[in-house]
């Protein structure tokens, strides 16, 4: 089964091209980058890409949940230079930051679709 999903990932990155690979990164990568911007973090995009793809490796690797949000924190604060209650902030925000940006999405989808 996972060989069928890594053909279908490959195919689906093949299908869209690199540039909308990268695209859809850098999209997903704008809440958490916003939100320690706004916290006053040394950022940039690509900081923020780089520690996306850490931390999914090593969420993939543990499976004590609790454990996993602490070494989060722990990557976030010693990545943006954050201390610890910023770097939980900064964990929280980014779900407000990504639920913004959603919603004016949407709004402007709903507009160009009038």
């Amino acid at each position: 089964m996972s060989i069928l999903a890594g053909i279908l990932g490959l195919s689906i990155i093949g299908s869209l091209g690199i540039v909308w690979y990268v695209l859809i990164l850098v999209l997903a990568s704008l809440p958490l980058y916003f939100a320690v911007k706004f916290l006053g973090g040394e950022v940039t995009i690509l900081k923020v890409i780089l520690l996306n793809f850490i931390v999914a490796i090593i969420s993939g690797l543990l499976s004590i949940p609790l454990l996993g949000f602490i070494l989060l924190l722990f990557i976030y604060k010693k990545f943006f230079e954050l201390s610890w209650l910023n770097a939980f902030l900064a964990w929280i925000l980014q779900f407000v930051v990504g639920a913004m940006l959603i919603f004016i999405a949407i709004f402007m989808l709903g507009i160009a679709l009038v």
